[in-house]
C-alpha cells in the first residue's frame, strides 16, 4: 500500500508548510468545510494563494495547483 501525504504551502503570508494526511484535511486547512467544496475546486480556488503538493510513498511529488 502506497502512502499519500499532502504538503500545503503558504505563498501569501510565508508562513510555511502544513503536512496533511487526507485531501479532507487539506481543505480543513484551507478553511473550508469538507461538504462545501471539493478538493479539485478547492485547488482551483486556492491558487496563487497556496500550493498543494502531492507525496506519494516512493518520493514522488504531484504539485495540484496549476498556474
Amino acid at each position: 500500500m502506497v502512502m499519500t501525504k499532502y504538503l500545503k504551502v503558504d505563498r501569501e503570508e510565508c508562513y510555511g508548510i502544513s503536512v496533511c494526511d487526507t485531501k479532507d484535511e487539506v481543505i480543513e486547512s484551507c478553511g473550508y468545510e469538507v461538504d462545501e467544496i471539493t478538493f479539485e475546486e478547492l485547488c482551483e480556488q486556492v491558487s496563487g494563494i497556496y500550493d498543494i503538493v502531492e507525496v506519494t510513498g516512493d518520493f514522488q511529488l504531484n504539485w495540484l495547483i496549476k498556474e
